[in-house]
């Protein structure tokens, strides 16, 4: 870390994590000085009947509200344009979000469209407006994209086939609650996607050149909660099990928020025009990335072995190093996740090109070790040969 300069924790949004939170929504809400919300979820969500705790907690607060149930997987300007149609003609003064990552989105979008007006499009990059969002209240059903503790949101821009990140400290939600109940009807392969995107949100954390003892402490201790959580979550009704891979999903996006995030981020985004999912895309390139960093991140890898109860063998800092990444790995093998990109994903011939897009994201300019657009190329092509 470089100590030649201040640096910044900052945790706006309010957390409220415990079995049954989603009944506090109304009080909250009140609290933020609301009257009437637009809900905004999916559709699969709202068949399932996860929003009735949050409904009738909005209900017994005597607030009213719109649901807003239309926003797909990867949400575009054109979702988040109609959104905030319904938003005004509901006179809703705050946005109540329940989902995963598209809707959560989604949502923080809708909110800085209705205060700062145009399209979503106007505000791509960071701290872009005028106006902050209005208030937000987010309950995540996924554990994986923390964004309801972010102050950044990802919409595609339809028109360049392109996910454009937004954000601002304004950003982050008024309220984030976390309620494990929420989770429990989640699908396995939904549950593991979105934990191995934490996963990679709490690693990158720990290998960028703004971390700092805080979110490093953060980050290890997000880790631990979700090695040792996210299979149980994913494979049962452990109810304790996704309760706490729930809390490692936010912590990690809190150190990663903080401390910014590094290559796998820049290498994913171009992935993302090929329509896979950011959570499988991320899992994919981690431990490439991981390989990548080691010489640079030796102390922190060795450190991340302890973390995650290896180094039970007297060994040297690298050969701990080495376990951390074979830990991770562990993870992979028993929760059942790919080690490799292939042709059917996206054709190899788009190496150079995914590499070139990736080379010109911010998250390259925080990575420990600095990498060469040739760097980038290497790496993708050894994320198509697996480790396995």
């Amino acid at each position: 870390m470089n100590f030649d300069k201040s640096v910044l924790f900052t945790l706006p949004t309010k957390i409220i994590w415990g079995y049954q939170t989603a009944e506090q929504t109304g009080a909250e809400a009140k609290k933020a000085g609301l009257t009437r919300v637009l809900v905004v979820t999916d559709s699969g969500i709202r068949k399932a009947g996860v929003l009735e705790p949050v409904l009738r907690s909005l209900e017994k607060a005597g607030l009213g509200y719109e649901i807003f149930d239309e926003v797909p997987e990867d949400p575009g300007t054109q979702v988040v344009a109609k959104g905030e149609e319904q938003l005004k003609s509901a006179f809703c003064n705050g946005i109540v979000i329940v989902g995963g990552g598209s809707p959560l989105c989604a949502g923080k979008a809708i909110a800085l469209v209705a205060t700062n007006g145009g399209n979503i499009k106007d505000y791509e990059g960071f701290e872009q407006f005028k106006k902050p969002p209005l208030p937000v209240i987010a309950l995540p059903t996924t554990a994986g994209s923390g964004s309801e503790v972010s102050a950044a949101l990802i919409i595609t821009d339809e028109e360049r086939n392109y996910k454009m990140t937004i954000g601002g400290w304004a950003c982050h939600p008024t309220v984030a609650i976390l309620d494990a109940m929420l989770l429990r009807t989640l699908p396995a392969r939904q549950m593991i996607i979105s934990g191995m995107d934490a996963v990679t949100h709490a690693v990158e954390a720990i290998c960028t050149n703004l971390a700092t003892p805080l979110t490093d402490a953060v980050a290890y201790e997000a880790l631990r909660l979700m090695v040792e959580n996210l299979p149980a979550a994913a494979y049962s009704d452990h109810l304790e099990a996704i309760n706490f891979q729930l809390y490692g999903s936010a912590m990690a996006n809190i150190a990663c928020g903080n401390a910014k995030l590094g290559l796998v981020h820049a290498l994913s985004q171009p992935l993302g025009s090929y329509h896979i999912s950011h959570g499988l895309a991320n899992g994919i390139l981690l431990p490439y990335v991981m390989e990548y960093n080691l010489p640079v991140c030796e102390d922190k890898f060795a450190r991340l072995a302890l973390a995650l109860g290896g180094g039970k063998k007297a060994g040297t800092k690298a050969s701990l190093a080495r376990e951390a990444i074979e830990l991770i790995k562990e993870l992979y093998t028993i929760v059942d996740f790919p080690d490799r990109l292939t042709e059917e994903i996206v054709p190899k011939s788009e190496i150079p090109r995914m590499a070139k897009i990736a080379m010109s994201r911010s998250q390259v300019k925080f990575n420990l070790r600095q990498a060469r657009e040739s760097e980038l190329i290497e790496i993708f092509e050894q994320s198509y040969k697996g480790w396995r």
